[in-house]
């Protein structure tokens, strides 16, 4: 796996998650907001040079989590966007909606993070939570 290239594979996230994000995927499609993975399982060597990033390589900051303390590396969280003709990272698109319909499926919403870094493209398997902590 190359870890310069973000993992959309849909069958490698955890069975719980998957079931979760597909349906979340096929509601906001009826709905008009079609949504797309960004990022899914990530190996341990990619969340490094990630977590490297903005600190000892170029580039902004877009995790707080070393490799072994990502809820990515155990195929539990995701990032998505909206797919779109505009940006699809844009404020104007209904994260929150989109993030409420998460959590009303049982996964935790990045929007939601208070202490933590806030990041509304994020969703994590919620009872995964208890056994690994993710701040990014």
């Amino acid at each position: 796996m190359n870890p310069l290239v973000a993992n959309r594979d849909e069958s490698m996230l955890h069975p719980d998650l998957r079931m979760k994000w597909l349906r979340l995927a096929e509601a906001c499609l009826a709905l008009g907001f079609p949504i797309f993975l960004v990022e899914g399982y990530r190996t341990a060597r990619r969340q490094e040079m990630l977590y490297a990033q903005g600190r000892s390589t170029p580039g902004k900051i877009v995790t707080h989590a070393r490799a072994g303390s990502s809820m990515h590396e155990a195929a539990r969280a995701i990032d998505f966007a909206f797919r779109c003709q505009g940006d699809p990272w844009a404020e104007t698109h209904p994260w929150a909606t989109v993030g409420h319909m998460a959590v009303a499926l049982g996964l935790e919403w990045g929007g939601d993070w208070t202490e933590k870094k806030i990041d509304p493209e994020h969703l994590t398997v919620a009872q995964a939570i208890a056994g690994m902590k993710e701040i990014a």
